[in-house]
């Protein structure tokens, strides 16, 4: 029996990747650690990382910042302290990376799939609980989403969005970067993590994969 697995950090790296691939960027690969990044870096290449701003790292981990960054054909890596981990410490054959920005579609290439279980493994709080939650639900016919949403709006990770959006003493966040990490639905595309060399390569997905 074949087990698929769902990845899930919503707040916000989640829906940071999620925006690197609405705008544009002509692939999206997830590293495992600062010397994975940086190794990546090449002519063209955009380095995203969560934390304490890094000089060595172009973006911070704001999907409010990156839907308003043109990054539209170049090569993005991205970096982050549970999330891009997360990825690289699971195995299967089919490794989705789900965020309420792209719920619909992650349901709807889970289901066909067609796996004989699917292992949800959320990385941080209580709003990757209401994701998989939420998920699970549709799933099984429900779509409303309006309880786990206010879940993970009123989470400890959504608090601290939303106090240090506005704050000057923390660049690396947006004050844009709620809004957009519970904008359900925002993609039509799910995001599969396949190998790539010591990375994880983001591959966009909106149906059972051809011949796999």
């Amino acid at each position: 029996m074949r087990t698929d697995i769902v990845h899930l950090d919503d707040l916000p790296p989640g829906a940071t990747a999620d925006a690197v691939v609405g705008v544009g960027a002509a692939s999206v690969l997830l590293a495992s650690c600062v010397a994975d990044a940086l190794a990546a870096r090449a002519d063209g290449v955009v380095l995203v990382k969560d934390g304490v701003p890094d000089p060595r790292f172009d973006l911070p981990n704001a999907p409010g910042l990156i839907a308003r960054t043109e990054l539209s054909g170049r090569r993005v890596v991205q970096l982050t302290g549970n999330g891009t981990r997360g990825v690289h410490a699971v195995t299967a054959p089919h490794v989705l990376c789900a965020s309420f920005v792209t719920a619909g579609a992650t349901a709807r290439v889970l289901a066909g799939l067609g796996a004989a279980s699917v292992l949800f493994v959320p990385t941080e709080g209580d709003e990757d609980l209401a994701l998989a939650e939420y998920l699970v639900a549709v799933l099984g016919g429900a779509s409303d989403a309006a309880g786990y949403l206010q879940r993970a709006a009123h989470s400890a990770a959504a608090d601290e969005l939303r106090a240090r959006g506005p704050d000057p003493a923390y660049p690396g966040v947006d004050p844009d970067d709620l809004t957009r990490c519970l904008e359900l639905d925002r993609f039509d595309f799910a995001l599969e993590a396949v190998p790539d060399g010591a990375t994880r390569r983001l591959v966009r997905r909106r149906r059972r994969p051809s011949g796999r």
